[in-house]
């Protein structure tokens, strides 16, 4: 069985908050995605001590219904970056906490970003 480890940072000044979690069940990982569905924040999930090949952590920056979400993998020689990539919005720009992202790596149904959480867990 695998180990994981959850970290999150939810909104932004002086309403920020963070913390971590070793060993989370998915309970406590769905707690977070439903606060980073209402407003701002970032969650990542990922296997602790892990130095197997594949994917090694999951995650996703939220500002308001929008959602950047990317997977760390080892393929054994690189570590890649993959994200999650919306043909319908190329060509458009969006504002998530704080940086621009290009409108293909923007997510916008919650939905996508549960599911990957479910299944990387």
């Amino acid at each position: 069985m695998k180990k994981y480890s959850l970290s999150w940072g939810l909104g932004v000044g002086d309403e920020a908050d963070g913390g971590n979690k070793k060993l989370p069940d998915w309970q406590d990982i769905d707690c977070y995605l439903e606060k980073i569905k209402k407003g701002k924040g970032s969650l990542t999930l990922s296997i602790a001590g892990s130095s197997d090949i594949g994917p090694q952590l999951l995650q996703v920056f939220s500002d308001e219904g929008k959602y950047v979400l990317s997977l760390g993998e080892d393929d054994g020689v690189d570590y890649i970056v993959r994200s999650y990539l919306n043909s319908e919005l190329k060509n458009s720009k969006y504002e998530i906490l704080g940086d621009i992202w290009s409108g293909e790596l923007v997510c916008l149904d919650f939905s996508v970003v549960k599911e990957a959480f479910e299944t990387f867990f």
